[in-house]
């Protein structure tokens, strides 16, 4: 098992609750599902992970990335956030052991696959993300797609 690089660790209670989207531990989930159900090797790159993060982040998202695979990725589609809740997600999971860093990519690591048994075993957890990237797969869109939709993005 991989040694943690946290020191510390502190809480600040906050007058109003933080939405579940911005949380780290849920953003860990949502990017350990990515890399499980719908890369190649449990491996992407960051505008890979933050394209899929960005898709099951809503149904009006999953709905708008469904149309575009359906119409055979022709639609007029090229407008999709990024989001530092990604990036901190993707700081703590790497320091976590759960992901590692390799050759620009983001991979599982033993760790990884492990929590996302975990995950797996909760049919509720998810539910919605778990049956999009299902269906989407490994092999659904590749990393090519991503840098071609992310060329007329920026």
């Amino acid at each position: 098992m991989a040694t943690s690089f946290i020191r510390h660790l502190s809480f600040t209670k906050r007058n109003i609750a933080i939405p579940a989207d911005y949380r780290p531990l849920y953003k860990i989930g949502h990017v350990i599902l990515v890399l499980f159900l719908a890369c190649r090797s449990n491996k992407a790159s960051l505008m890979k992970l933050h394209f899929l993060c960005w898709a099951i982040k809503s149904q009006r998202n999953l709905l708008q990335v469904q149309q575009w695979i359906n119409n055979d990725f022709k639609s007029d589609f090229h407008i999709w956030g990024v989001e530092p809740t990604v990036n901190r997600a993707l700081i703590y999971a790497v320091a976590e052991g759960f992901v590692s860093l390799n050759d620009g990519g983001y991979s599982l690591t033993d760790n990884g696959i492990a929590l996302y048994k975990l995950m797996k075993k909760d049919k509720e957890l998810f539910k919605d993300e778990k049956v999009f990237l299902e269906k989407i797969g490994k092999n659904g869109i590749s990393e090519q797609r991503i840098k071609d939709l992310s060329s007329k993005f920026l």
